[in-house]
């Protein structure tokens, strides 16, 4: 039999064989080096760790962290491809119609949806473009002079994970979801009640968007019971304290209107930008004046 150790480094109690008498006969102490028995190396580990938080010499630089800096989460920016393949002799029949073609396209760039694009050159037979969102590279392909006049045979949209380059501090954030605009979803994303829902049958991801006129219900008081009204986008805080005050039979200086508990001040936000679908559950409407 190989050579066996006493068991020096490790509590008797813990032995897996507790009636073993030294040298111990337990397979786990078969080992020809007793440092390399896990317990024994937890063991080496807490004292390198102890001897390191009392001597600061022996602590590790923070140079060699900044080296081990690539173990850190990578930041992902999910963008999206519009990938054409041209027909042949595209240089000479999209020529017509380049015009619209860029037309729409500075159109796009000027909505914030196109961030980049080009044709693919020696050999000219397709194109790139760059869209922050896969719903909007549906969109302008659809209406592309480019698709409808047949320069762009085929054409499909696809998820690109970009994660390094300096464009990536030019790209506007990706849209809150949900948002008044079209966006995909995954399967397993649970999505808010009250959307507007598209499932493909083709297999396409799904897509949603909050609908362009929503209802609003608010309870007020026993007096007044529940407020509905609706709302849109462009609905501001202004128009929805007026339309409360209608409602209870006041003036609108008699109405406040919170959200979390933070009272609505500015008349002039809209229901998009204090994000009033996501958080219609914690608006307040106080009543001043007795009515």
């Amino acid at each position: 039999v190989g050579p066996r150790f006493v068991c020096n480094f490790v509590d008797p109690a813990l032995c897996s064989r507790p009636a073993c008498s030294p040298p111990c006969a337990c397979p786990t102490r078969l080992l020809s080096d007793p440092s390399r028995h896990p317990l024994g190396m937890l063991r080496n580990a807490h004292r390198a760790i102890s001897s390191a938080a009392r001597r600061p010499e022996l602590r590790r630089p923070p140079q060699v962290l900044a080296r081990r800096a690539f173990c850190a989460p990578v930041a992902v920016r999910p963008l999206h491809l519009l990938l054409y393949h041209y027909t042949e002799d595209a240089d000479v029949k999209r020529e017509p119609h380049r015009a619209r073609h860029l037309a729409a396209a500075r159109a796009a760039e000027a909505r914030g949806d196109l961030l980049l694009g080009g044709a693919l050159s020696q050999p000219l037979d397709g194109a790139v473009l760059v869209f922050a969102d896969g719903a909007a590279a549906e969109e302008f392909a659809a209406g592309d002079p480019y698709v409808a006049e047949g320069i762009v045979e085929s054409w499909t949209v696809r998820e690109w994970s970009a994660v390094a380059g300096s464009l990536l501090q030019h790209v506007p954030p990706p849209p809150r979801f949900p948002s008044y605009e079209w966006q995909r979803f995954a399967d397993d994303v649970a999505v808010p009640a009250g959307l507007e829902v598209e499932l493909p049958l083709d297999g396409r991801p799904g897509r949603a968007r909050i609908p362009p006129c929503w209802q609003l219900d608010v309870w007020v008081d026993e007096a007044c019971g529940f407020w509905r009204g609706e709302v849109r986008r462009e609905t501001t805080v202004g128009e929805l304290r007026s339309l409360a005050a209608r409602h209870a039979g006041c003036s609108s200086e008699a109405v406040t209107l919170r959200l979390d508990g933070a009272p609505l001040d500015d008349d002039a936000a809209t229901a998009e930008q204090i994000d009033l679908f996501g958080r219609k559950g914690a608006l307040e409407v106080l009543v001043k004046e007795a009515r």
